[in-house]
């Protein structure tokens, strides 16, 4: 623990390779003192068909969803969330023009300890 799932839009541009992304969030999930280093998963997923309201303007979305063990408190949650929004708003590029307009979201989900099941299997 915890899962970190990290989906953009296809058009959404970024200044680093989805693995450097994933390199930099996990840091800083690590640097929270939060979690052990071999626990942290994460993944980037690329959305090839999405959509963002109803104009056809072209926009671009990142969207992250951290699930952790309950049991942290509001303040911990929000400073996790708002550690991995840092680390992505600042791989995303906007372009030369600076047009781009590229929304960033995560939310933190607490998973019930009582009911998760994990095995290492060396």
């Amino acid at each position: 623990m915890p899962h970190l799932v990290i989906e953009l839009t296809e058009n959404t541009r970024l200044n680093c390779s989805p693995d450097e992304l994933l390199d930099e969030a996990n840091a800083a999930l690590l640097a929270s003192g939060q979690f052990q280093e071999a626990d942290i998963k994460s993944r980037f997923i690329t959305l090839q068909t999405y959509r963002q309201g109803v104009d056809a303007v072209e926009r671009a979305f990142v969207h992250a969803r951290l699930s952790i063990l309950d049991g942290r408190d509001t303040a911990v949650r929000q400073a996790l969330a708002q550690s991995v929004c840092d680390v992505i708003a600042e791989a995303v590029r906007t372009g030369a023009d600076g047009r781009q307009n590229v929304q960033v979201s995560v939310e933190v989900c607490e998973m019930e300890r009582a009911t998760f099941a994990k095995q290492v299997v060396a």
